[in-house]
């Protein structure tokens, strides 16, 4: 979950908690309520009792009774009842009505306050008249009226409960969305620079913290730019002084070895010529000279694999073509070349690397394979070189995906800050190179 969700969902879960307390608050208030009417009226209908001694010359008055109960009723909050006795006045019981308060909630409402609230107490108090007046009254509230003063006041908070919270949940999702702008932004900054893209660039804006944190990650992304840049230099240089010391192996080994190979041979021919009435000599020094040929043979794989053709005279497309024809005529494999760009505009730097990748994966395909067609193609798309090495000769075996060859091809692509993409095609191996060429670019 996004944090914006997350945010939005816990401001919608506040509210829901804030408008039930609300209605519970208004619910508990409600019997409250009840409890402070039912002693206002204890207080007043104990004043009306008290001033009936003004009433005593018509103790005898068949009608007196009436009369303070009337008195007593016009005092009364809706919902209380009361019991008194005074004087000549039997003992009665009085109830206001309460159908103000609206109809009857529901059963389960009833049920649910009735467990969660309770009714008020009834309360009592005594006081007299007069010399023989005196009464005792008590004031209590039905439990009925009570539920239903609760269950109007709680439809009408509903209401007010709803209509506050739709703004607050609307202008609260908007101020979310709006103060959590910048995060979408910093998060795709942050995609980009998992993805390698060091050249990501986060616009500030929103709050200071957000603004500190882009202004921390364009620094981040800056400072791993210049450290890839210098890796990359690094690498290149590494490259170089490789290639380098493989030119010098080559020279160094047809230099010595291949001298001393041929001179060797040579020995040997003569030896058989001259001990030609020997035949276990002759035969000796004919497989001497067979074991020399094998080892020159050898000799001049490594000088292919050690020094590449110069491809600043015969051409990196040329080169390709010899490689793979050697190949060719050696494994018995069909190897197909199929190039699309112009050999003019691929630098001599690229060149040599693309000549080495290519190199590396038909060694690989046969070294770890068995395939019988290898293809090389090479074309150049909008700002960039694309290389395809694929071949038939079974999957990727562990040694292949670990080993030093496909180390060294990621070394040569990320010096030339390209993309490499492996892929197991079921019948054998895809390799595709992307290298940038800024000039093409900058042609384009």
């Amino acid at each position: 979950m996004s944090l914006r969700s997350g945010l939005i969902g816990m401001l919608w879960l506040v509210t829901l908690l804030a408008g039930l307390a609300t209605l519970g608050w208004t619910a508990a208030e409600a019997y409250h309520a009840a409890g402070h009417d039912m002693r206002t009226t204890l207080a007043r209908a104990g004043m009306v009792l008290e001033r009936n001694y003004h009433m005593e010359p018509r103790a005898g008055d068949p009608h007196y009774a009436e009369w303070t109960s009337i008195k007593l009723l016009a005092v009364m909050a809706p919902g209380t009842c009361i019991e008194f006795q005074q004087g000549t006045i039997s003992p009665r019981r009085l109830c206001a009505g309460w159908q103000v308060f609206g109809p009857i909630p529901p059963k389960a409402y009833r049920d649910l306050a009735k467990r969660f609230f309770t009714v008020p107490e009834p309360v009592s108090r005594e006081g007299s008249a007069s010399q023989n007046g005196a009464f005792t009254i008590t004031a209590s509230f039905d439990p009925l009226a009570v539920a239903t003063l609760s269950w109007q006041r709680v439809c009408l908070a509903v209401w007010q409960t709803l209509a506050m919270a739709a703004g607050v949940l609307a202008l609260g999702t908007l101020a979310v969305v709006w103060r959590l702008g910048p995060v979408a932004r910093i998060v795709r900054g942050l995609d980009h620079l998992a993805a390698g893209d060091l050249g990501m660039q986060i616009a500030p804006g929103g709050a200071k913290e957000f603004r500190q944190i882009a202004a921390a990650l364009n620094q981040l992304s800056g400072t791993l730019r210049a450290g890839a840049e210098r890796q990359r230099a690094l690498t290149r240089k590494l490259l170089e002084v490789e290639d380098r010391e493989r030119r010098q192996l080559a020279r160094d080994l047809h230099d010595e070895f291949g001298q001393t190979l041929t001179a060797t041979n040579a020995l040997a021919a003569s030896i058989a010529i001259a001990a030609a009435d020997r035949p276990d000599v002759v035969r000796d020094a004919r497989s001497i000279g067979t074991n020399i040929r094998s080892m020159m043979e050898c000799l001049r794989g490594a000088f292919a694999r050690l020094r590449p053709p110069d491809l600043e005279e015969i051409g990196l497309f040329a080169s390709l073509r010899t490689m793979l024809a050697g190949w060719e005529r050696e494994r018995g494999v069909k190897m197909e070349l199929k190039i699309d760009v112009p050999e003019d505009r691929v630098p001599d730097a690229v060149a040599l690397d693309l000549y080495r990748i290519v190199q590396e994966c038909v060694t690989n395909a046969m070294r770890h394979g068995a395939p019988a067609t290898v293809s090389v193609e090479l074309t150049g798309e909008r700002g960039a070189l694309v290389l395809i090495v694929q071949d038939d000769g079974g999957g990727l075996s562990g040694e292949a995906r670990g080993g030093h060859g496909i180390l060294g091809i990621r070394e040569r692509i990320e010096a030339q800050s390209g993309a490499l993409d492996i892929r197991d095609t079921g019948r054998g191996v895809r390799v595709a190179v992307s290298i940038p060429i800024p000039a093409w670019a900058d042609a384009a």
